[in-house]
């Protein structure tokens, strides 16, 4: 696990080693154990280097074919074993026991193409082929971990971390208002636009092709989770990925932990971790608030499986200091309420162990979401009779667009924070053009074969690269500590998608499928026990939050934000507080972004100084 950075360009202005290593100080973090760089203009290649995998040899970059190929990696190969012995098979010596060493090799071998379709892992990956002079840069399939990239006049810089490229003077850091208006619908910026105008991020299962002599990526597509006819996978098929999954995510050379909620997915992980891993840690987060508190199934299920368990108790007052550390921990907002908990969880974990493995992708792959019921098809009448006194009359379900449809949900049935008038009130104008990836996004999911498979599929791409993800990620490397999902496993991903409905989702029970081969693994309390949503008491917190601050206008009036119209945002927040806080999800993503500003204007003011 690492972050990368780098940069192009022909001048040799910026292409030095004090430039690229002052880029890759920026998320230090994400590497605290090493640096290493590669500078041959007019590239300026490095890393920070967390150590996980061979934490003597694996020193980035790698080199192959007489130095021809560089590599660098933010991530892990799951099956680089395997990829190194058919390399070696072909010839290749290897200097280390690295996954990034087989990445150098394997292009060398492959190519770009050949070797993305081979491996699987997270990644964000950078190799400079020398003999092309072509610099290529790829994102793993799901979007597990981040890569974001810039250019202007000649010059292209790429990087893990949005701060690496904002802090590069020829970068622009005006922000994007497009992005603006999909964070006030959803809480997080979708697609391949961020928060700044100048910066795009790579898709998940994208590559970029970037010439030397002319730095403009072309864009390329190597994966997208296939969609369409369903079938049946029998039980025991369905096992056998899974627990594949999760012993190939256990490798390490350092101590690995489970992330356990007590909810069936987690669960799943940590008993079949257990198994081969006797006395694993698992950690969880309990709560003072009954309705909210999970740990005592947390505990049940480490009881079960044996493993050494921490639980870890949420100090519900502590709120008011622990938002500006989660807003710091971030590239651009993402108004998720549970990164409190997270960060804290990932703080402490980080005290036993460098990896943890997690949940995240089971909901979207098997259908676990309470919403997704309005697409069940073949419900019973009293089912439909439901499904329909819950929708407005005035709302027809034509879900053809991410943010704009009638109704105030996504395609996947998620809920919005607003609707197009409240943001038009907020940004002082309407911003809304369809961007070609989401035109692109919307012609792919009307491939699917069922309105349940073509929800599951949308949050597949939106809401789980853009918003769990990089909750995941930005909450775990704040505290240096890896995250895994073994349920995105590319196999796991398809034969979960291809399912039949009745197999994921089945009137009132979700994860059908999963629930089932869980008995195997889980005692009857836990399969049982009905998914419980992520809630806190976040009213009374935002409460507190504004009379702390002296009050609604004094907190917002103390910002100079140009992107809200900043007078309709006081009225519309001073509304919502004297009313009790009736969209808390709104007024918290709302508060989580003047944080956001405020600690990247503190950014911008310290450039400055140096």
């Amino acid at each position: 696990m690492c972050g990368i950075a780098g940069l192009i360009d022909a001048s040799g202005k910026y292409s030095n080693s004090s430039i690229v290593r002052r880029m890759a100080e920026v998320m230090i973090n994400r590497g605290p154990d090493g640096y290493g760089e590669f500078i041959e203009s007019p590239v300026a290649m490095a890393m920070r280097r967390l150590s996980v995998i061979d934490l003597e040899h694996g020193w980035q970059p790698f080199f192959s074919d007489g130095n021809r190929v560089v590599a660098f990696q933010n991530g892990e190969i799951y099956n680089f074993r395997e990829l190194r012995t058919l390399l070696e098979q072909k010839g290749y010596h290897f200097i280390s026991h690295s996954d990034t060493e087989v990445l150098a090799h394997g292009f060398a071998q492959w190519g770009i193409e050949g070797l993305l379709k081979r491996i699987d892992g997270m990644y964000a990956i950078a190799i400079l082929d020398k003999k092309a002079s072509t610099l290529y840069l790829a994102r793993d399939r799901f979007g597990e971990k981040p890569l974001f990239y810039t250019g202007a006049r000649g010059k292209f810089a790429y990087s893990s971390n949005l701060k690496s490229l904002v802090m590069l003077p020829w970068v622009s850091r005006e922000i994007e208002p497009k992005a603006v208006d999909y964070y006030l619908a959803l809480h997080y910026v979708p697609g391949e636009m961020t928060f700044f105008k100048s910066i795009r991020r790579v898709l998940p299962g994208e590559y970029l092709a970037v010439p030397l002599a002319d730095p403009h990526p072309k864009v390329f597509r190597y994966y997208r989770p296939s969609i369409g006819i369903t079938h049946n996978l029998n039980d025991n098929e369905l096992t056998s990925l899974i627990e594949q999954s999760v012993e190939s995510r256990l490798v390490a050379d350092v101590p690995v932990g489970i992330f356990l909620s007590g909810g069936l997915d987690s669960s799943i992980v940590a008993a079949i971790a257990a198994k081969t891993h006797p006395e694993i840690m698992t950690f969880s987060m309990g709560f003072e608030s009954m309705a909210h508190d999970e740990s005592a199934a947390a505990e049940l299920v480490a009881k079960s499986i044996g493993s050494t368990h921490q639980c870890f108790q949420f100090k519900e007052d502590s709120f008011i200091n622990l938002l500006p550390q989660v807003a710091t921990a971030l590239d651009e907002p993402v108004g998720d309420q549970a990164m409190l908990p997270l960060y804290w969880l990932c703080q402490e974990a980080r005290k036993h162990v460098k990896v943890v493995l997690a949940g995240e992708g089971a909901d979207e792959v098997f259908a676990g979401y309470s919403y997704y019921d309005r697409f069940l098809q073949n419900r019973t009448w009293r089912e439909r009779i439901t499904c329909w006194l819950r929708r407005s009359s005035n709302h027809r379900e034509v879900l053809d667009h991410l943010i704009h449809n009638e109704a105030l949900i996504t395609p996947s049935g998620f809920p919005l924070l607003t609707d197009a008038a409240m943001r038009r009130r907020l940004i002082g104008h309407d911003n809304y053009t369809e961007p070609m990836w989401e035109v692109e996004l919307l012609r792919w999911l009307n491939k699917a074969n069922d309105p349940l498979q073509r929800a599951t599929a949308a949050e597949l791409t939106t809401w789980l690269p853009d918003d769990l993800l990089v909750k995941f990620d930005r909450m775990a490397m704040a505290h240096s500590l890896e995250g895994r999902a073994p349920y995105l496993h590319p196999a796991i991903v398809k034969a979960g998608l291809f399912l039949p409905q009745q197999q994921r989702m089945n009137h009132s029970v979700s994860k059908v499928a999963l629930r089932r081969i869980a008995a195997k693994w889980l005692p009857p309390a836990i399969l049982d026990k009905p998914k419980q949503g992520f809630v806190l008491p976040m009213k009374k917190w935002l409460i507190q939050w504004f009379a702390i601050h002296g009050s609604v206008d004094e907190f917002l009036e103390s910002y100079n934000i140009d992107f809200l119209d900043m007078d309709e945002t006081v009225k519309l927040v001073r509304d919502e507080v004297e009313k009790g806080v009736t969209n808390e999800r709104f007024l918290f993503a709302l508060v989580l972004l003047f944080e956001w500003y405020k600690n990247h204007l503190c950014f911008f003011k310290n450039l400055q100084k140096e």
